[in-house]
């Protein structure tokens, strides 16, 4: 059986942050009250006494939110960003496209969702593509 580097109280996960239920609960948890009796000061240097901070969740946000790392007002940019999404990826809790449309302003983005695109149906995409 190989050993952890660090030592770790069983039962301890190798992450601090809080879970779904203790975040909805929005008391901060101390890691030693979390892991039981068993964490002293020489395992890790007595990091499982470190308090973690629950993190606020909008209603949208379920499991990871990184809307405290989005800039407060839209990015100024000089350029035109036309994104390009494949219609399953709209559906998906890992979706991609929300995050630079959090960042840029309406009139310097743009989103095409499709899988296919004509120089017909979609004049603009096919003059940017050239």
């Amino acid at each position: 059986m190989e050993r952890d580097p660090v030592a770790r109280p069983p039962g301890a996960s190798r992450s601090q942050t809080p879970n779904y239920k203790e975040r909805r609960e929005g008391g901060a948890v101390l890691a030693t009250a979390a892991l039981g009796a068993e964490a002293d000061d020489a395992s890790a240097g007595g990091l499982w006494e470190l308090q973690v901070e629950p993190a606020e969740l909008r209603p949208e946000c379920s499991r990871l939110c990184f809307c405290p790392f989005l800039p407060a007002h839209p990015l100024h940019i000089s350029t035109y960003l036309c994104i390009i999404q494949h219609p399953a990826e709209e559906d998906k809790m890992l979706r991609t496209v929300p995050l630079p449309a959090a960042c840029l302003p309406q009139d310097k983005r743009k989103v095409k969702t499709g899988r296919r695109f004509s120089e017909e149906r979609d004049p603009e995409l096919s003059t940017v593509c050239r």
